[in-house]
């Protein structure tokens, strides 16, 4: 059996260079929004938790956690600049495992047709 004619029976192939990227694409974001959300909750809140020990704890976390996601995703970008532009994946599987819509649309299957759902009464969102 070829390459196309596998690629054909697999489902939905895509390049491997390009899964990787999409998913360096959201890990970045994720990265930057923790730092955007931590300088945010640490500008609000300094003042009052500087002097407990927790707080400044779970702040260098929420920094160390958001430095090994920038890591992870340039890890994945070196991988990407690596393979070969002939490797391919079918990603559907895996796609089926996101919970989020928006995970689906950023780095699951490349041209997959979701159906919208109102995410705001799907409870996505939790205030404690």
């Amino acid at each position: 059996m070829i390459l196309t004619q596998q690629l054909a029976q697999s489902g939905n192939p895509e390049r491997l260079i390009d899964v990787l990227a999409r998913i360096h694409a959201e890990l970045e974001e994720i990265s930057a929004r923790i730092d955007r959300n931590q300088a945010a909750i640490a500008r609000a809140t300094w003042d009052v938790g500087s002097s407990d020990e927790d707080y400044v704890r779970a702040m260098q976390d929420a920094d160390l956690s958001a430095q090994r996601i920038a890591g992870v995703a340039d890890f994945l970008r070196a991988l990407g600049e690596a393979s070969e532009p002939h490797w391919y994946i079918d990603t559907s599987a895996a796609t089926e495992t996101l919970k989020l819509s928006e995970l689906v649309r950023s780095i699951g299957s490349a041209g997959l047709e979701i159906q919208m759902k109102d995410e705001e009464a799907a409870g996505e969102v939790d205030f404690f």
